[in-house]
């Protein structure tokens, strides 16, 4: 049979991923103490300077967890290692490259990373000490965080009158169907089920997702409540056709309105920041929105929509000139005119090139 494109394309992104991006940042970015750097230089060097925010160790748990899954490489004994060093060190926010830790808080954000590597993990290797560990901190999180006007905290330093994001609950989401996928627990479903509830009574807006609000749910006031980022609207795509397959939830319809309203007028690459009317903010394209694109073309895919497939290939092609590099690393970000901004290649963007190749090898393939 022949291949099409999106099977030629997704085997492309297989291959950069296993052959080069996988074994590179193992090599140059894990350190003997299983912790990583924050970032490589432009030159491809790692800065063994930079302080790291901790998530980004959470982060690659799940690629090389996820990898190893895959039969993409042979990536457990460092998602181990990194896994004990983020966890011996703690939960927390920030560290130096000498140990020090500069930022002891405890974040929401960070948390839906840490309930992640845990049960990629146990996904990996089913050892009940990491979903014992995923549960843990999904109960922390909802003892500890839980806001009187539905979902969580900011951090443990939060009040219940700070504003708030829908950002850490979208990652929440992911990390608990996640969990579920793998643990099969009612539990971990029915606390995705809450953050759900939360996208219907506040995030979803025409088409766009909400991002600041004040403590009520209210939109924040001024520029700042009509921020509109077009990469959270593919995630929540993405997101939302993984809790349609585990619930059977039809969420179509914000599917539809999500890619019809973040595409309008628009070039394969979304941007950075825009306005709910559709203005430009920042005309800026992180890698991770494109990655967030196709993996919204992968679900629209699945739901049967027709071009859905042939632009999730076209979009993975256009990575390689603009943002792959052939020997593994990436442009992180460029601008109007294609040129790299990035100041750094960061360690945490592998997350997004990771779940995005996977997804697209698995949809290819689908019978």
């Amino acid at each position: 049979m022949t291949s099409d494109a999106l099977q030629l394309s997704a085997a492309r992104l297989k291959k950069w991923c296993s052959e080069h991006a996988l074994p590179l940042w193992a090599d140059r970015a894990h350190l003997e103490d299983g912790s990583w750097v924050e970032h490589l230089h432009l030159n491809g060097q790692p800065d063994l300077a930079a302080e790291r925010r901790w998530r980004v160790l959470a982060r690659q748990v799940y690629v090389y967890a996820k990898a190893t899954s895959l039969g993409w490489f042979d990536g457990q004994q460092i998602a181990e290692a990194t896994y004990r060093k983020m966890k011996a060190v703690g939960y927390v926010h920030r560290v130096t490259m000498s140990g020090e830790i500069t930022n002891d808080m405890r974040d929401l954000y960070d948390h839906a990373f840490y309930i992640l590597a845990a049960s990629s993990l146990y996904g990996l290797t089913g050892h009940s000490d990491y979903l014992e560990d995923a549960d843990a901190l999904l109960d922390w999180v909802d003892e500890s965080l839980a806001h009187p006007n539905g979902g969580w905290r900011e951090s443990d330093r939060a009040t219940e009158s700070d504003p708030r994001r829908q950002n850490p609950h979208m990652h929440l989401f992911e990390a608990s169907l996640f969990l579920y996928g793998v643990s099969k627990q009612k539990r971990h479903l029915k606390f995705a089920k809450r953050v759900y509830s939360l996208f219907e009574d506040h995030f979803f807006d025409s088409g766009t997702v909400s991002e600041f609000f004040d403590a009520d749910w209210t939109l924040s006031s001024g520029e700042t409540g009509q921020t509109n980022e077009p990469g959270h609207a593919m995630e929540w795509i993405w997101l939302l056709g993984e809790f349609r397959k585990a619930t059977s939830q039809n969420t179509r319809h914000y599917q539809d309105a999500l890619l019809s309203r973040s595409l309008v007028e628009r070039a394969h690459f979304l941007n950075d920041e825009e306005a709910k009317d559709g203005s430009i903010r920042r005309e800026s394209k992180r890698l991770w929105v494109q990655t967030e694109v196709i993996k919204a073309y992968l679900a629209m895919t699945e739901n049967g929509v027709p071009g859905a497939r042939d632009m999730a290939a076209a979009t993975i092609d256009a990575l390689f000139p603009t943002y792959l590099t052939a020997e593994g690393l990436w442009n992180d970000q460029i601008n109007a005119c294609e040129a790299n901004i990035a100041k750094t290649i960061p360690v945490s963007t592998f997350y997004h090139i990771l779940c995005m190749a996977s997804e697209a090898d698995r949809v290819a393939n689908k019978d």
